[in-house]
C-alpha cells in the first residue's frame, strides 16, 4: 500500500481499524497475529512509525481475508475471530427496520459498525465502497478508516443519502453483539 494511495473504501483497511476498536473496547480478536499487531499500536510511542504499524495490521487482515472478500467471507472470517454469535448482519427488512435496528445497535452498543455502500470516487467512476459508521442521528457519520495516517478520511453525510447509498449495495454490513 503506496503512501500516497487512498485507504478510503477499501475492505482490509476497513477492518483493521474495525478491528483495532473492537479490541480496544475489550474485544481481542481470537488470533495471534492480530492480537501481535493491536498490541504493537498500543505500545507506540512517538518515535515510532505508527504508518508502518498499521500497515502490519492491515497485512495480517488482507491475509486472512484473502482477496476481494465477498460479505459471506467476510461473516467467516469475522466470525472465525470471534464466534458466529458475536457477528450480525441482517438489519431489517426495510428502512424503517433497518434504522431503527441501527440507532438501537448505536446505543446499546457504542461501538462502530462497517457497511458496504455504493458511492463515487475522485475519478468519477462510482462502485462499491466499505465504510464504518461511527454515528447516526440526521446524519451519518462515518470514521476515518485508516488513522494512522496524516489523512482525515471522516465525512458525515444525510442519514437518506446514506440509506439509499446503502440500499444500493444491498445493504451489506457487518456489526458486533454481545451474544
Amino acid at each position: 500500500m503506496a503512501d500516497t494511495e487512498a485507504k478510503s473504501g477499501d475492505l482490509p483497511v476497513t477492518l483493521a481499524t474495525f478491528l483495532f476498536i473492537l479490541s480496544s473496547a475489550g474485544h481481542p480478536a481470537n488470533h495471534e497475529g492480530l492480537k501481535q499487531a493491536i498490541e504493537a499500536l498500543n505500545h507506540a510511542t512517538p518515535d515510532d512509525d505508527i504508518e508502518t504499524l498499521g500497515k502490519q495490521l492491515v497485512s495480517v487482515v488482507r491475509e486472512g481475508l484473502g482477496e476481494d472478500a465477498d460479505l459471506e467471507q467476510v461473516q467467516r472470517f469475522m466470525g472465525d475471530l470471534y464466534s458466529d454469535q458475536n457477528i450480525a448482519t441482517k438489519m431489517g427488512n426495510n428502512r424503517e427496520e433497518r434504522l431503527r435496528s441501527i440507532r438501537s445497535y448505536m446505543f446499546q452498543n457504542s461501538l462502530p459498525w462497517i457497511a458496504r455502500i455504493i458511492d463515487r470516487f475522485p475519478d468519477g467512476t462510482v462502485g462499491p465502497h466499505w465504510v464504518m459508521i461511527e454515528q447516526v442521528t440526521d446524519r451519518v457519520i462515518c470514521m476515518d478508516p485508516y488513522p494512522w495516517d496524516d489523512l482525515d478520511e471522516e465525512y458525515a453525510s444525510p442519514v437518506v443519502e446514506f440509506m439509499v447509498k446503502w440500499e444500493l449495495a444491498g445493504c451489506e454490513s457487518i456489526r458486533f453483539q454481545r451474544a
